[in-house]
């Protein structure tokens, strides 16, 4: 059974270093899923792997000179039945400018139809983050400059019309249940205790609230929210992190964000949750 689990976001947001550490969980085996076969070429993954090894997060998949896309056939359970992930390299970038046109490619829309599951990656203090002005507070300061950089479509727009895309596209389950999504909020490690508690999808409610909306609204799709860590800390600013990532490797390092059955958010060190989760591998 193939089925095609795509990645969104826009730059920075966190998706090409996930593929390269997700892929060593799903050789290890030990979370929900695991590789039943080899891949027949992974030196995407490994190149993502040796840039995380060295202590470093990997350069943006947009400043790659070809698209790499990652195939690994899965199973929940040892003999059990496998399915084919499929996971197109598609950068930041292209996702970014179907936003802003409101136009898809062909081959993009064709990888989007195949797909009946995704995850969609929004990244905490990304770089590459777009905010609206505040009309209201700017209006003076518009009067004496006359204009302002304009830098592009807000991000939080970016996100809803990313889900458009996936509410009229996906295709349905093989159980016939509608798609499922899981948005993934990357870099979570670096928010304080009190943001960890209240969890992603408050944090997405203050920081993106008309993402926020469209996550209650969506009936198409089926949604469940993660918070990322696929290190356990900063390898730009934490210099212990980043000295024992080279020490030490990345064995127990990385985790995600899921709330228990008491609504309480704790960290699992499963980072294949999200992809089986939206594989319909786990409940």
């Amino acid at each position: 059974m193939s089925r095609s689990i795509l990645l969104l976001g826009g730059p920075d947001s966190g998706k090409t270093n996930y593929v390269g550490r997700v892929w060593p969980a799903l050789d290890a085996g030990g979370g929900c899923l695991h590789a039943a076969v080899q891949p027949e070429d992974i030196r995407f993954v490994l190149d993502v792997a040796d840039h995380l090894y060295s202590g470093n997060f990997a350069p943006r998949s947009e400043h790659a000179d070809e698209r790499r896309d990652f195939e690994v056939v899965v199973a929940a359970e040892k003999g059990g039945e496998q399915t084919t992930i499929v996971i197109p390299d598609i950068s930041g970038e292209l996702w970014l400018n179907a936003a802003v046109y409101g136009e898809v490619p062909t081959t993009l829309m064709e990888e989007m139809r195949s797909a009946n599951g995704a995850l969609l990656f929004v990244r905490v203090n990304s770089e590459a983050d777009v905010r609206p002005l505040d009309w209201v507070t700017s209006k003076k300061l518009l009067a004496k400059l006359g204009n302002v950089d304009d830098k592009g479509l807000p991000t939080q727009v970016m996100l809803c019309e990313l889900l458009r895309f996936l509410e009229t596209s996906l295709s349905e389950r093989p159980d016939g249940q509608p798609p499922r999504v899981s948005i993934v909020v990357s870099a979570w490690d670096i928010v304080d205790q009190k943001k960890f508690a209240m969890g992603p999808k408050a944090w997405l409610e203050r920081e993106y609230p008309l993402v926020a909306g469209r996550l209650d609204d969506s009936e198409a799709i089926d949604l469940r929210v993660f918070g990322l860590s696929v290190v356990g800390g900063d390898l730009k600013a934490d210099e212990t992190c980043r000295n024992d990532v080279q020490e030490n490797g990345l064995d127990g390092r990385g985790w995600v964000a899921i709330q228990d059955d008491e609504g309480v958010w704790q960290r699992d060190p499963d980072l294949t949750l999200p992809i089986a989760w939206a594989a319909g591998s786990s409940s």
